[in-house]
């Protein structure tokens, strides 16, 4: 896959480039059609999904979005390369935006795929049940990156 760049065109950090490209191969994996990859050459670039009153009400971006086929449903994607990243209020709004997408379509409502690296899935569990409503758990999935190489 190509690397991913800032907006500016500069390379970005290595660890978020190799997430994004293993967060498009766990999309491939479960099946799911990969319409648009932040950054990602050979990818559209995800459009911008409606804020409906959460934080800032600023419209977001994935970083990676699909359709699952099978359950006629948008799926979408967010990699989270340290323990920062997991629960700022930007994040948190992030994960409210993406899984109130569709929402009252019940078993075609979007569901959002998060990587982290692995040690962080305790602390991730942990906020989600904090901070995000519980009727969206079910759409919450969370994807292990195993840093192997680096």
């Amino acid at each position: 896959m190509s690397s991913v760049l800032h907006e500016e065109g500069r390379p970005e950090n290595p660890l978020r480039e190799e997430m994004l490209q293993h967060l498009v191969r766990a999309f491939i994996r479960e099946g799911y059609t990969v319409k648009g990859v932040l950054g990602l050459a050979g990818f559209e670039t995800p459009p911008m999904i409606r804020n409906r009153g959460f934080g800032s009400r600023r419209d977001r971006v994935p970083d990676v979005v699909g359709i699952d086929e099978v359950r006629k449903r948008i799926v979408f994607g967010l990699v989270r390369s340290d323990r920062k990243s997991l629960d700022t209020e930007d994040a948190l709004e992030e994960y409210n935006v993406f899984l109130d997408h569709n929402e009252g379509l019940e078993t075609k409502a979007s569901i959002l795929l998060v990587q982290m690296p692995a040690g962080l899935l305790p602390e991730f569990t942990s906020m989600i049940t904090h901070y995000i409503h519980r009727e969206y758990w079910h759409r919450i999935v969370p994807v292990e990156f195993n840093q192997t190489h680096l």
